[in-house]
């Protein structure tokens, strides 16, 4: 560390790290820009794999915020943080043309040697300088864990109970399952003799047009091995005694090609179906309603949803997001009153996954917040800045769940970071047959007192 840091250290109580001053890897220093703090600014995000890393030293053990001093010319971007080599996953920056303070996450520091790296994701960002700031310590008020339906059912209840008295000592470990049969499950009760307390289920294929033209054979592959989830939920909350949640990877209701939920593989229009009888109102009402026996059939057998609908749409690449926040949050609230109203799935526990402020659909339609992310094969951080975001969001009203991921976070790494996920749900297929997870990381997860599995799970 400089004698300049030091000083400013001391003297303004807080660290500052210059990217300049760092290690760089395809990346390089430059002056082109105005407004930079040292002497230069770091350039070239740009290749898989640039990097660049700062080094510092805490004094003493600390709850501090991080922040960054960047540009970003190009739009909006997403770049992955390591703190000290572990992977806290992506930090989103917003469009500007000059320098500007983001505050990326919290972190709890010991004493000693501290490094940040920034590796290439979306790329495309100016990098001048990291600021380490004191904060007070977190609050340790619990968020809301109240129903927003008001006729939601005793099972929902009694599950959000449990969740309110385990939020923040414990994390539920999930899988999801494209498939009815389920091979993820096989495989971690192979490997660790134990099996998930959540398990994900998709009604891919109860949309009523899944028959697209240009169909990829990987399509109708996926199509066929999801019939049957319905009851295969059934008996996994019958059964087996487990927690089940839902997504719905929607085909598009006037159809498309291929896997027609994509917003390229379709002309849907969102606009035209809030449009009261248009043909895109008639075919988008009919496949809600379809869902809704589905769910009805969960519901004749006392067996609460976690239900995650309309996900990424921030995103745009799926058609229910590709026409930007307000549609996306009519038709969110049009299909929370449908179902609950109208259709009475009191056994329905909201999960709202479109974490970025113009898309919330407001505290009455929402019960748990979710976010997905991915972070590389083989990472097991405890992917901290999109909790952190999502918190200061929905300000810490809601809880927040890791509702899809690749690699499982390490629970110390949660512990130590203080990244209280409600439960992580690793994506299906090659996330859980491939590097994602390693076997021994897996059964770590599995065996580790923090992690609730099915055997946990209190009697319902």
């Amino acid at each position: 560390m400089t004698n300049r840091m030091k000083k400013e250290q001391k003297t303004n109580n807080q660290l500052v790290l210059e990217a300049n001053e760092g290690k760089l890897s395809g990346t390089r220093v430059s002056t082109s820009l105005k407004g930079f703090s040292g002497s230069g600014y770091v350039t070239g995000l740009d290749e898989d794999n640039n990097f660049l890393e700062v080094k510092g030293f805490i004094s003493c053990d600390s709850n501090i915020d991080l922040f960054i001093r960047y540009a970003a010319l190009n739009g909006v971007r997403r770049n992955i943080l390591y703190i000290n080599d572990d992977c806290y996953g992506e930090f989103i920056t917003e469009q500007s043309n000059n320098f500007v303070e983001l505050k990326i996450c919290n972190l709890s520091l010991k004493q000693g040697p501290v490094k940040i790296k920034v590796v290439k994701g979306w790329g495309g960002i100016e990098v001048d300088s990291f600021l380490l700031k004191p904060s007070p310590e977190r609050s340790s008020e619990s968020p809301d864990f109240q129903l927003s339906n008001p006729f939601a059912s005793k099972e929902c209840h009694t599950i959000l109970g449990y969740l309110k008295n385990i939020y923040g000592k414990k994390i539920i470990t999930g899988q999801h399952t494209a498939a009815a049969s389920g091979p993820e499950l096989d495989h971690i009760k192979e490997i660790t003799g134990k099996l998930p307390a959540l398990r994900g289920f998709d009604f891919l294929s109860y949309s009523l047009k899944t028959d697209t033209v240009e169909a990829t054979p990987h399509k109708i592959e996926e199509i066929n091995e999801n019939k049957g989830s319905t009851e295969k939920a059934i008996e996994w909350g019958n059964l087996h005694k487990g927690l089940v949640t839902f997504c719905w990877h929607w085909y598009a209701p006037t159809g498309g090609k291929d896997k027609a939920f994509y917003t390229e593989n379709t002309d849907f229009d969102l606009n035209k179906a809030l449009i009261p009888d248009s043909t895109e109102y008639k075919a988008l009402l009919a496949d809600m309603d379809e869902i809704a026996k589905q769910l009805k059939r969960l519901r004749d057998e006392n067996i609460p949803v976690f239900w995650r609908p309309l996900h990424e749409a921030d995103g745009g690449w799926f058609w229910w997001g590709a026409k930007g926040p307000e549609p996306y949050k009519k038709l969110y609230v049009w299909m929370y009153k449908r179902f609950t109203e109208y259709h009475q799935l009191n056994n329905l526990i909201w999960v709202w996954n479109a974490p970025n402020t113009d898309w919330y659909p407001g505290d009455d339609y929402v019960d748990i917040s979710g976010v997905d992310t991915y972070a590389p094969s083989g990472e097991y951080g405890p992917l901290k800045c999109h909790f952190d975001y999502c918190q200061e969001l929905i300000q810490n009203r809601k809880p927040i769940a890791l509702t899809e991921n690749g690699p499982i976070p390490d629970p110390e790494k949660l512990i130590e970071s203080k990244t209280p996920w409600l439960w992580y749900m690793p994506w299906y297929g090659e996330f859980v047959f491939g590097n994602s997870t390693s076997e021994y990381q897996l059964k770590k997860a599995y065996d580790h007192p923090y992690c609730i599995t099915l055997d946990d799970l209190p009697n319902r």
